[in-house]
């Protein structure tokens, strides 16, 4: 049953959502400290939420220019090579040519990396909760993807080594209890208990084979996804 604090909690929750959202819209200060009121909200607090969305709106547009910068930047670095081709062919003639060309993809690639960095500011905004997902950049959306791809890829390589540990393991014990039916002299219960534990340790190494393919499988999965 939901407690009379948690309600609270959610209600102080939901307001500071609005409170975001409303920030982002650019509402009326007086309608922004109301809501900043409504959640709980210091002025000084709101204000900092203030400031840190005024500075991530402007990341917004170099953000979204992030394709097209790309493309720019791969064209006029692509066209600076060829002019400086033609530059070796004909120094003199081509030089200015070729300066221009090159201040052009320098500018180019200036302005994507601004960008990307832009985009990586805003990540951080989005972690921080004040980049709601319905305002999410493309860019900063593969960023949050790729990023949890990464980490997918890391616990799949962590499970593949514990899984083949595992199977280490037991491969051992089983070929360990092989070994000592062959070698040792016992009475028959007591080949009976090995035979019976050496089937128990084999029916735990088949598991264990199998949890290693299905690491291996997921392990597969998700390094594709990189």
């Amino acid at each position: 049953m939901t407690s009379l604090a948690q309600i609270a909690q959610n209600k102080k929750q939901q307001a500071r959502d609005a409170f975001i959202e409303a920030v982002w819209a650019e509402a009326p200060l007086e309608h922004l400290a109301d809501l900043a009121r409504d959640a709980g909200l210091e002025p000084s607090a709101a204000d900092a939420i203030i400031a840190r969305i005024t500075e991530a709106r402007g990341d917004m547009k170099p953000t979204g220019e992030i394709p097209r910068l790309r493309r720019v930047a791969a064209k006029t670095k692509a066209d600076a090579e060829g002019t400086q081709a033609r530059v070796n062919a004909a120094v003199e003639k081509l030089e200015a040519e070729s300066d221009a060309a090159s201040s052009q993809a320098t500018t180019a690639w200036r302005e994507m990396v601004a960008a990307e960095a832009a985009a990586q500011r805003l990540l951080v905004v989005h972690d921080d909760g004040l980049l709601p997902p319905t305002r999410l950049p493309k860019e900063v959306h593969a960023l949050v993807e790729r990023r949890e791809q990464e980490r997918a890829a890391i616990e799949a390589h962590a499970a593949l080594i514990a899984a083949t540990n595992e199977r280490n393991r037991l491969r051992g014990i089983v070929e360990r209890l092989q070994l000592e039916q062959k070698t040792l002299l016992a009475s028959r219960e007591h080949s009976r208990a090995m035979q019976t534990a050496t089937e128990r340790a084999k029916a735990d190494l088949a598991a264990a084979e199998s949890r290693l393919s299905d690491a291996e499988r997921a392990h597969a999965a998700a390094r594709k996804g990189l």
